[in-house]
């Protein structure tokens, strides 16, 4: 594009999304980062990850190991590279396990954002997409939850 922007045209990525909650979305990042992993479990069931009559209480200690294991890596990116392949298994065996549903649209966005850092690393190995999407998730967190709670988000995320 002439703005010096990347566009990515696949058209097999098409889709209407047509009740996609984004409070909800943040809610959940905010839950994530906190390890308020009882309120995740309910944003899940929301946005439709899980079914509404799931057995929470067999279901909680498994996410529970795997996001832990997750967010210990945090944005280190050679650190993430390492407990990729440890999480990847330890996902596959949460999602065959229990009763995990993938929304279209999510599935969707995965792997458009996969293709996207794909071709991001190429050009720079040591490219991280979650610091490159993070000036965007910032505005669009204080756009959705408002500078005090965004505030708190960063300060309990640093903690």
């Amino acid at each position: 594009v002439s703005q010096g922007r990347l566009v990515l045209l696949d058209f097999g990525l098409v889709a209407e999304i047509e009740d996609l909650n984004l409070h909800r979305h943040a809610t959940a990042i905010v839950n994530l980062i906190n390890a308020r992993y009882e309120d995740l479990l309910n944003d899940f069931i929301a946005l439709g990850f899980l079914p509404e009559d799931v057995d929470k209480e067999r279901v909680l200690p498994p996410i529970i190991s795997v996001l832990e294991q997750g967010m210990k890596a945090g944005a280190d990116l050679k650190r993430r590279k390492q407990n990729f392949q440890a999480i990847s298994d330890d996902l596959n065996d949460v999602f065959f396990e229990l009763p995990f549903m993938v929304p279209e649209y999510f599935a969707l966005v995965t792997r458009a954002l996969a293709t996207l850092e794909g071709i991001a690393l190429l050009g720079d190995p040591e490219f991280d997409i979650f610091w490159a999407a993070y000036p965007y998730a910032l505005s669009r967190t204080a756009a959705l939850l408002g500078p005090r709670s965004t505030g708190n988000l960063l300060s309990a995320a640093a903690a």
